[in-house]
Order: C-alpha cells, then structure tokens, then sequence
C-alpha cells in the first residue's frame, strides 16, 4: 500500500488537487490548528509542507504555546459490552491490563499490513503533559 500522505518530523499532510486554479495544496492532519501549504508539483508540495511544518513549529516557539501533537498516544474504542466485559476478564486472567491487550492487537494488525510504521525520530518532542498521562 503507498502513502498518499507527506510526512516530516511526525507530522502528516494531505494532498489534495485543486481542479479551479490546477494546483496542489493540502494542511497538516490530525491537529486542530489550521496550517496550510500549496504549490504546482508534487515536490513542491513536499518542500512547501515541510516548510509549513517548521514554521508552525518555529511559531509556537517563538510564541510559547505548545505544539499541537498529531497523536498523543491514546484513543476511545467503542465495542459492545459483552466484548468489553470478556476482554477484561481474560486480561485479567492473564495478569495483564486491557490497555496491554489493545497494544497486542494493534501490534499484531499492523505486522499483518505492509504500512510505513513511525519511527520513534520521526515523533515531535514528548512534553511533560505526554510524560504524565503516561
């Protein structure tokens, strides 16, 4: 499977055609804070977004807010109750924490998939706020 994301220092952009002018443009994903970026190739695309990447980075430094982190490492999970309740009870049984048996899950899911994974440098700086809700 190819991405048809643009990635740099664990962020994500999209890329998107823009059939009224004939350029490409796009924003990063997964974060609230609007930050978008455009240009007539699809290696200029690379270039303006890993450039929007710095600039917002730069921004929030300049700025003193915190980065917003396109993934903070937790996620709501919507299951029937039965599957809740078995779940925990053989997490239990094993000695093991739910949590501990979604990582299993996702880890086994993603082996299956031939994706791109993250690597750890690829991720923006963990915060104190990451460190606690750890």
């Amino acid at each position: 499977m190819k991405s048809t994301l643009l990635g740099h220092k664990g962020y994500h952009g999209s890329i998107e055609p823009s059939v009224r002018d004939g350029q490409l443009k796009g924003h990063i994903l997964f974060i609230e804070d609007t930050v978008a970026y455009a240009a007539p190739t699809i290696p200029e695309l690379q270039r303006a977004f890993e450039q929007a990447v710095d600039d917002y980075l730069e921004d929030c430094a300049r700025t003193g807010k915190f980065p917003q982190r396109p993934f903070k490492g937790q996620f709501n999970v919507r299951i029937a109750p039965h599957l809740h309740q078995t779940a925990v009870l053989r997490a239990e049984a094993e000695g093991t924490s739910l949590n501990n048996v979604v990582v299993r899950a996702l880890r086994n899911f993603l082996q299956e998939a031939e994706l791109p994974h993250c690597e750890k440098s690829e991720q923006p700086p963990v915060t104190e706020t990451d460190r606690e809700a750890a």
